[in-house]
């Protein structure tokens, strides 16, 4: 299936409208997403709040998204990976079309250099297709959730 790419970052800039087609876009087909998140990663990687920047590769058919990818770049290079693959997400249309998504990811790791980790949930649909790109389980992350202190009770 015939398709093209358009790479944003820091240096080419990305319009409102077009920012605003990828945050939906990947709100309504990656699982799980969250509207401010994905903004928040955008915006990182597009370096329009401080970071070490990143990319946006967007994939179209007839100036329709079809597929995404949202690097982020860690600044952590030679003791974990140099990237982080946020969001990468395939129009549910084409969930069919693997080839296009392999497609995509192999474009989005040639500019990373290919040291990149990615976050997925253990179930994820598209798991063996992250595989057969070349992702494997490494490490089991473990995270501490903030736990908010509860707010002092008048006594009367």
């Amino acid at each position: 299936m015939e398709f093209t790419t358009v790479l944003y970052n820091a240096f080419s800039g990305i319009s409102l409208r077009e920012a605003s087609a990828v945050i939906r876009f990947l709100r309504d087909h990656v699982n799980d997403s969250n509207e401010q998140h994905i903004r928040d990663a955008v915006d990182y990687a597009l370096k329009l709040k401080p970071s070490f920047g990143g990319f946006v590769l967007v994939a179209k058919i007839d100036n329709e998204i079809v597929a995404c990818v949202v690097a982020n770049r860690t600044g952590m290079e030679g003791y974990s990976p140099d990237h982080i693959f946020v969001f990468a997400g395939l129009h549910t249309d084409y969930r069919k079309e693997e080839e296009m998504m392999q497609t995509v990811l192999q474009k989005a790791l040639s500019y990373t250099g290919g040291h990149v980790a990615m976050h997925v949930m253990p179930n994820h649909p598209e798991m063996k297709m992250l595989q057969d790109a070349g992702f494997r389980a490494e490490y089991l992350e473990l995270r501490l959730q903030k736990v908010q202190p509860k707010p002092a009770s008048a006594v009367a």
